[in-house]
């Protein structure tokens, strides 16, 4: 339930669509700040270093919420990649027994048993294909069984790793956005500070900073492997899935 509401609140981030504007009280704001820090020639102490660490604290903030909302996703997307290649392996060997089985009960004797002199030749050979089948029906009840788990598989594994990604991305968006925002002020607080500084001809036109924050590596990091594995993973998916098609 709580890493739901955490997903709404992000989603609902996101779909406020383009870069927040300035408003007209925050820009009266700013100016101010910039016109009092210009006045003492400080318009690189304090201010920017606000808005730098607002935004840090903003990131991590957001990075920090999606790993505690995706924690199960990954774990559970490291427990499928196993659990297919499981399953695609006993799946194979399923296949190799039925196929066997199937060419030797093809060899099987199909004359007719004691108590079946009356029956037609048609009846007779309708019982011969009843018992293979029979007989044949664990097997093939088998090889139902792990395709039917392993589409299941593969279907979760797919949603889990699209819907990981998908988040991860909004995640970065919802960040670049705010980032975006910070470089507006920084330019209106800026340029009021240089209005009212002393030596405005060595002060340069825009602020020689950078508004970054380390959290998605921080977040990254532990995954990445993960994820490289899922993508080569999911591309030999795609590659069986082909070779079937091509082969029905």
């Amino acid at each position: 339930m709580k890493n739901n509401k955490q997903k709404t609140t992000r989603l609902s981030s996101l779909k406020k669509g383009k870069v927040k504007r300035i408003g007209f009280f925050e820009r009266i704001g700013l100016k101010i700040a910039g016109y009092a820090d210009g006045k003492r020639n400080l318009p690189r102490d304090g201010h920017l270093d606000k808005e730098i660490r607002s935004y840090d604290e903003f990131a991590s903030q957001m990075w920090g919420r999606l790993q505690v909302e995706e924690e199960e996703d990954y774990a559970r997307l490291g427990e499928l990649m196993d659990s297919i290649a499981h399953t695609k392996s006993l799946l194979d060997e399923a296949k190799a027994t039925l196929d066997g089985a199937e060419t030797k009960e093809k060899s099987t004797d199909n004359s007719r048993k004691k108590g079946e002199s009356k029956l037609t030749d048609a009846q007779v050979a309708a019982r011969r294909s009843n018992e293979r089948a029979k007989r044949l029906a664990p097997l093939k009840g088998r090889v139902s069984s792990l395709e039917s788990k392993l589409t299941s598989e593969i279907d979760e594994f797919s949603q889990l790793r699209n819907k990981i990604i998908e988040d991860n991305n909004s995640t970065r968006m919802i960040c670049n956005r705010v980032r975006d925002h910070i470089y507006q002020r920084l330019d209106i607080y800026w340029n009021a500070a240089l209005r009212k500084h002393s030596d405005k001809a060595n002060m340069p036109v825009i602020p020689c900073i950078e508004v970054a924050s380390h959290s998605e590596a921080v977040y990254m990091e532990p995954h990445k492997i993960l994820m490289q594995k899922t993508e080569m993973f999911s591309k030999e998916l795609s590659s069986d899935e082909e070779i079937k098609e091509e082969a029905a």
